[in-house]
This record gives C-alpha cells, sequence and structure tokens, in this order.
C-alpha cells in the first residue's frame, strides 16, 4: 500500500478511484493529563513524551486509513491530510484527529513496445522462418539472422517482460487483499454476532419469564398475526371439528338439570373430588360435568356462593357447559389468539396444557385443537 499527501505518485499511474475515505480519532482528557506531566521535557524546547503520542496518533490513523483502503480494494492512497481540533464540554477537553484521502487503484508505468514495432518483429521472425523453409537462407544463417534481431530489441522485450511479471504481481497482491479483506470482514461479523448473542443471553438473564415471553411475542409479531389471519379463514370448519372432539368429551348436562330438584342438588357430594387445579370454579364444575355429575356441580356452586338458589346455580352450570364446549364462536376465537401466540413463540406444550384445563379435556383431545390452528 503506498499513501501520500500528494495527488499523483512517481512512476505510477491511477487507473481507478475508489472514493474519498476518511477515520476520526478521539483521545480523552488524559492525553492532556500525560501531556502536562511530562512538561519537564520542554527545557530544550522539544517534548519527546508529547512528540511520540503525536506518532503514535498519526500512525493510528494511517492504519485506519489503510484498513479502510483494503476493503475497497485499493492498493494506494493519494492526497492525505490531518486536521487536529479540541472539543470542550461540560468541564471536559478533548481532542480530534481526523485523517482523509483518496483511495486508489495504481500500477507502474511500464514502457511498452508499440503495436506496431512488435507485429513487425513478429513479422521478420516468420519471414526468417519462410526462407528457411524453402531453402533461401541455411539453419546457420537463420540462427544468426533470428539472433540479430532478437539482439536489436533487446531492451523492449525485457521491458515488456518486466511489465508482464509486475502486472502479474499487482494481480496477486490485488487477490490476496480481497482475501483478507473477506477473512476481516467475516470475522468482524462474527464477533459481532457473538457480542449480539451474549448481550441477549445477559439480557434473558436478567428479565422474568412474564418478560421473556413478551420479548419473544414483539420478534414474533408478523408471524403470529400471520398464523392468526389464516387461523381466521377457515375459522367454521375448524370450530365445527373441535365441538364434535369435545362433544364426546363432555356431554350436555340439559336433560338432567331440568328433570334435577332441589333435594337431589343439596343431597350431592364432591367431597370425594380431586378437582387437581385448585381455585379455578370453572374447571372445578365442568371436571364434574366431566364425570356426568351434574348435581354435584350444581352444589359446588351453591357452596361457592351461599345462596341455595337452585336455578341459578342450574344456569351457571349450564353457561359453563356452553363454554367448555365452545358453543359460542367468539368465545373460542378469543381463546384461539392466545394458543397461536403461544405456539408460535416455541410454547406449544403450554398451549396445550392451558386449552385442557380451559375445556376440561384430556391432553390428547387438547394437542389435536392446537394442530388444527
Amino acid at each position: 500500500m503506498i499513501i501520500t499527501s500528494t495527488h499523483d505518485i512517481k512512476d505510477y499511474k491511477i487507473k481507478e478511484y475508489l472514493g474519498l475515505i476518511n477515520v476520526n480519532i478521539v483521545i480523552g482528557t488524559n492525553f492532556f493529563s500525560d501531556f502536562f506531566a511530562s512538561v519537564s521535557d520542554f527545557f530544550g524546547g522539544y517534548s519527546s513524551s508529547y512528540q511520540s503520542k503525536l506518532d503514535k496518533i498519526y500512525a493510528d490513523a494511517i492504519n485506519a486509513l489503510e484498513e479502510k483502503a483494503n476493503y475497497l480494494r485499493a492498493n494506494g492512497i493519494i492526497g492525505v491530510h490531518f486536521d487536529f481540533d479540541e472539543i470542550s464540554g461540560q468541564a471536559k477537553q478533548m481532542f480530534m484527529v481526523t485523517a482523509y484521502g483518496t483511495a486508489v487503484q495504481i500500477e507502474p508505468i511500464v514502457e511498452e513496445i508499440k503495436k506496431t514495432e512488435r507485429y513487425e518483429i513478429y513479422q521478420k521472425l516468420y519471414n526468417l522462418s519462410i526462407f528457411k523453409e524453402k531453402g533461401v537462407i541455411t539453419e546457420e544463417q537463420y540462427e544468426a539472422e533470428k539472433n540479430n534481431l532478437l539482439l536489436s530489441h533487446e531492451a523492449e522485450i525485457e521491458k515488456e517482460i518486466e511489465h508482464i511479471k509486475s502486472d502479474n504481481d499487482h494481480r496477486e497482491a490485488i487477490k490476496q487483499a480481497e482475501i483478507l479483506s473477506k477473512q476481516r470482514e467475516e470475522e468482524r461479523q462474527k464477533q459481532l454476532k457473538e457480542e449480539l448473542e451474549r448481550q441477549m443471553l445477559e439480557k434473558k438473564a436478567r428479565m422474568t419469564d412474564k418478560e421473556i415471553e413478551a420479548e419473544l411475542r414483539k420478534e414474533k409479531e408478523l408471524e403470529i398475526q400471520a398464523a392468526y389471519e389464516a387461523f381466521k379463514t377457515k375459522l367454521p370448519t375448524t370450530i365445527i371439528k373441535i365441538r364434535n372432539l369435545l362433544e364426546s368429551n363432555v356431554k350436555s348436562p340439559k336433560e338432567k338439570l331440568d328433570i334435577l330438584s332441589f333435594n337431589d342438588i343439596m343431597d350431592a357430594s364432591y367431597n370425594d373430588v380431586d378437582f387437581e387445579v385448585p381455585n379455578n370454579a370453572a374447571y372445578a364444575i365442568g371436571l364434574l360435568l366431566k364425570r356426568d355429575r351434574v348435581a354435584e356441580a350444581c352444589k359446588y356452586y351453591i357452596d361457592l356462593v351461599g345462596d341455595d338458589d337452585i336455578n341459578e346455580a342450574k344456569s351457571y352450570v349450564n353457561s359453563i357447559y356452553d363454554i367448555i364446549s365452545f358453543k359460542n364462536q367468539s368465545a373460542f376465537e378469543k381463546m384461539a389468539k392466545n394458543l397461536i401466540e403461544w405456539k408460535c413463540i416455541g410454547k406449544t406444550d403450554r398451549a396445550i396444557v392451558e386449552f385442557s384445563i380451559y375445556a376440561v379435556c384430556d391432553l390428547d383431545i387438547a394437542r389435536q385443537v392446537i394442530e388444527m390452528l
């Protein structure tokens, strides 16, 4: 890499201008404190400490420019200049160095044999070979004339050979620079990816399960919306299939509710039932309905609210059946949205469990429902 403050390079020609490149280097307040700490160097009118720091700044700036030029596949930088600025504010003082120049592709200037001269040489050599074949000249005369001809153009031929060699070296240098630039970019992308993954892991380590779930929902927002829209287009047929599944899970309690008397309900007991999901009235009543214990379901409600109005109890029990069998399409649609979200963020097992609790059904039925979404 040739770097110069001039706009041309001796013995080289510019093949292509690749664009302006620049770098900024900011030095903090420690630069000034270190500088003043070495004030003793100034007795001779020259500070070796200050000079060494400036040399390092120059070197860092040049290295940064060279790296940018390599990325552009350049092999030269022309018109390099440096600017120095002081940045002050909020009782802080900083120092910024700006270096800039133009990235170029250059190649050596080589004196080439003119095409006409080159072709003249080829023609003369060809004529000699023809004369030899036809017997106009002897083998010895051919060799002598050929050597004289080559000798007279030896300098031009040597220059062309050097030019070809230089051009090949230049091509190889560009190829190696491209390989190096690609490797650096791949390494930079790898480091960036690893850093992002590390930051994400640290962030997740500080987050609660609820926050992690919210973050996943945000990341998968478009996927969730697309899945939900697709679900709505097939909702009518989907809900029919689900209702058929749930009819075998819980039978309608209407006939038994119509004939239940006050005494039937008050004499019923549900003490032998393990409700599995405590403090969930809808689930408890749904579980009793699943076991076809309609009177016990009404008794559970009466004990829960402390009111022996059996008509109200029957009405509530029947409403629970409508909910868990999804007789209301809008209720299922609302539930399905949450299930789709869980499925999209990789929480399919949770969706299965939540549906099984809501509909008071076996996990196998719940799994079939989730697969339909």
